[in-house]
């Protein structure tokens, strides 16, 4: 016999995001990442999950993450570790505020802390009574995400936003300072790699995209998914460079049930 399918969303920050009713998710799981918190009103809901793994994301934005996890109706936060925060200056912090990763984020029962066990996507460890959730990393909150859902039990994954698809050259970079290696910061709201050019705007510094490196781990990924008896992953992302690999069903088809 089957097993019953418990189906969650991935919600992506790509700018395919805008060519999708997103309100029509309002009743079902999901989960989303980094700054997607301020389009949440627009959105009319908060998402089921919320996971950031990239450090230089969350030194840049933790006050604020700080009051969607006091304010929202947020389930759970799974956010990174950050134990390098020692070797970075306050200019890379919000409001130059410096912090250790252990006083980064307010302590509340639902904020877990992504340890990097070098686990599989098949052998995830979550204990739900413990504060962590050890997991294989991997430099994409996307795919991260992915592995998430399925070690809370989800087992089919629709994903949407996820584009794959990201622009890093001069024109792309005009109003971006490099920072050491990995680290950008943007100096105006001209994002074009995300689904609002605020989304990584003035002021905040972030992780450097990396397309080849995106897509090659979703790619081997999906062997690793293909062993995983019952797990379904589908892409409801029109025109995404994933769609070479993820089963592509249009997202409204999705909704209405076709597979």
């Amino acid at each position: 016999m089957s097993k019953e399918k418990k189906l969650a969303w991935i919600i992506g920050t790509g700018p395919s995001l805008n060519k999708i009713d997103i309100n029509k998710l309002k009743d079902y799981h999901t989960i989303t990442f980094n700054r997607a918190y301020i389009a949440f009103e627009d959105w009319g809901f908060d998402p089921t999950y919320y996971l950031s793994i990239d450090s230089n994301d969350l030194r840049s934005m933790y006050k604020d993450l700080n009051k969607v996890i006091l304010e929202s109706d947020v389930k759970a936060f799974f956010l990174a570790d950050c134990q390098d925060n020692e070797l970075h200056a306050s200019m890379h912090f919000q409001d130059e505020e410096k912090v250790s990763g252990e006083e980064m984020f307010v302590d509340k029962k639902n904020v877990f802390t992504i340890r990097n066990c070098g686990a599989s996507l098949g052998d995830v460890r979550f204990d739900p009574n413990s504060k962590d959730i050890n997991i294989h990393h991997h430099p994409n909150s996307g795919f991260m995400g992915l592995i998430t859902l399925h070690a809370l039990g989800y087992n089919e994954v629709a994903f949407i936003g996820c584009d794959a698809r990201y622009s890093d050259d001069e024109e792309s970079n005009k109003d971006i300072i490099v920072h050491g290696v990995g680290e950008y910061e943007s100096l105006e709201d001209t994002d074009v790699n995300h689904f609002r050019n605020d989304y990584f705007g003035k002021g905040m510094h972030f992780g450097k995209p990396n397309e080849s490196q995106i897509i090659n781990i979703w790619k081997r990924g999906k062997e690793v998914i293909d062993r995983i008896e019952g797990l379904e992953v589908y892409s409801c992302t029109p025109d995404s460079n994933l769609n070479e690999f993820y089963k592509y069903i249009d997202f409204e088809d999705f909704i209405n049930g076709k597979r």
